[in-house]
């Protein structure tokens, strides 16, 4: 999400373009073990659950939930501030909030 925040200067992003960022680093890494889509999804859901994603324009019920446009409401030298003061953050969490990876 960080990534796509930074790819598009804050625009609105979907459960389906952060999988396909993960899936991207994951074939990058190859050392990185890749969790299926469910497990990613449930993730996802916990992050808004705690309010650091809100859905643009309120939820919408016609929308399946991989496809709602949702807000970071963090910025991204929140979560590097974060990352750094988490001491069993894994390494590669580290790695791929700090990589300056561009969509493809």
């Amino acid at each position: 999400m960080k990534h796509l925040n930074d790819i598009y200067h804050g625009e609105p992003f979907n459960f389906e373009m952060v999988f396909s960022e993960y899936q991207k680093f994951c074939q990058r890494k190859s050392s990185m073990q890749m969790h299926e889509k469910a497990v990613v999804l449930k993730a996802f859901e916990h992050l808004c659950a705690l309010e650091l994603l809100r859905p643009v324009g309120g939820c919408t019920a016609k929308i399946q939930k991989e496809y709602q446009m949702m807000n970071l409401m963090v910025d991204s030298s929140e979560i590097m501030e974060s990352l750094q003061k988490y001491p069993n953050c894994p390494t590669d969490v580290k790695q791929w909030a700090s990589c300056s990876m561009v969509s493809e």
